[in-house]
């Protein structure tokens, strides 16, 4: 925290050094300290974006419209932004309400919209993250009772038995037998969330999805989907991420997958561009930072120079994240911009 102040001093005095050298007028540095960055301004264009989605019910989308609302609701609560916030809080509210209603008897999020335990692992760490930031007691108690159902399913299906390979990983239903790292990671970041704000949840099936994990990674530092010796460029991020969550930032592997990173830079082009573009930003922030200060502006400027006018993003060439509209791709853009603010815990060093 003192950090990020301090640098954020440094800038305000370069600005107004750079202000005076130039003998502008008291009204001229006014007007430079207040200029939005172009980050910035790519987060409120996108939210701007998302909000005009809502729909009466408070979902954006006909397509999983619960893992998308919790996608849209997660790109908010990164900006800062909180069920209290006087001018957006009862978008966000409303959103909220939204995706508690689809959660089923049985605490599942993942079969009211069709999007299985994908949708299951991004509803429950949107509500992670919401969690304790509503003044609104009666909201937040329905929060945590969601979470804690949400948790459980979770929990009990990083517990059912697999092939040891396999074992601390989930799929696509609570009781498959296999195992995938994209799948598993929004699982783990749920469970790790959730035990930051005091749900309980046993530490061993953490651990046990973090080796799972590192079983997908090689020495060389390429990550797997489902068997180690392929490379996919869109998990490489999430495998650095999984070594932070075991305090093991400094493994030689982490060093590997982050040189492999910059060495084959984030394109406007190609496969799952937009999530690649999350897991290279929450992963290096948390676990290879320095690198990450180097990298962060060309994944920015990738990103801020393909914003649509109404600020939206579109499917890249050769991509087929678009499939799922443009909440989803959006909602993907504005999370990775927005882990330079440090908000959320999942974005926190």
């Amino acid at each position: 925290m003192v950090r990020h102040v301090a640098i954020g001093v440094m800038l305000v005095w370069l600005c107004v050094a750079a202000a005076w050298s130039a003998e502008l007028s008291d009204q001229q540095v006014v007007e430079v300290l207040a200029t939005e960055a172009p980050r910035d301004a790519a987060i409120r264009r996108g939210l701007d974006h998302l909000r005009s989605r809502q729909r009466a019910d408070g979902s954006l989308s006909d397509n999983v419209p619960a893992a998308l609302a919790s996608l849209a609701a997660m790109a908010h609560l990164s900006a800062g932004i909180t069920p209290e916030d006087a001018v957006h809080g009862q978008w966000l509210r409303q959103t909220l309400e939204f995706v508690l209603s689809k959660q089923d008897e049985n605490g599942y999020f993942g079969s009211r919209d069709g999007s299985r335990m994908y949708g299951h692992g991004i509803a429950t760490l949107m509500l992670a993250e919401a969690l304790g930031m509503c003044r609104d007691d009666e909201l937040d108690e329905r929060i945590r009772t969601a979470l804690e159902r949400a948790v459980a399913v979770t929990v009990a299906a990083a517990l059912v038995v697999k092939e040891p390979f396999f074992q601390g990983g989930w799929r696509y239903t609570p009781t498959d037998t296999s195992s995938d790292l994209s799948l598993s990671g929004w699982q783990l970041m749920s469970l790790h969330a959730a035990q930051q704000v005091g749900i309980a949840v046993p530490d061993p099936v953490i651990a046990s999805a973090v080796s799972f994990a590192k079983r997908l990674t090689t020495a060389d530092g390429t990550v797997g989907y489902d068997h180690a010796g392929d490379d996919h460029p869109a998990l490489r991020g999430l495998s650095i991420l999984c070594h932070a969550l075991a305090h093991e930032e400094q493994a030689s592997e982490v060093a590997r997958i982050a040189a492999r990173i910059q060495a084959d830079p984030l394109q406007w082009q190609g496969a799952w561009v937009f999530y690649r573009a999350y897991y290279d930003a929450v992963g290096m922030s948390r676990g290879a930072p320095e690198q990450w200060d180097a990298y962060a502006p060309v994944l920015e400027k990738v990103l801020i120079d393909h914003q649509n006018p109404d600020g939206s993003w579109p499917n890249p060439p050769g991509d087929d994240e678009g499939t799922h509209g443009t909440v989803y791709l959006t909602s993907m853009a504005v999370l990775a911009l927005a882990v330079q603010r440090h908000v959320l815990p999942a974005y926190q060093r």
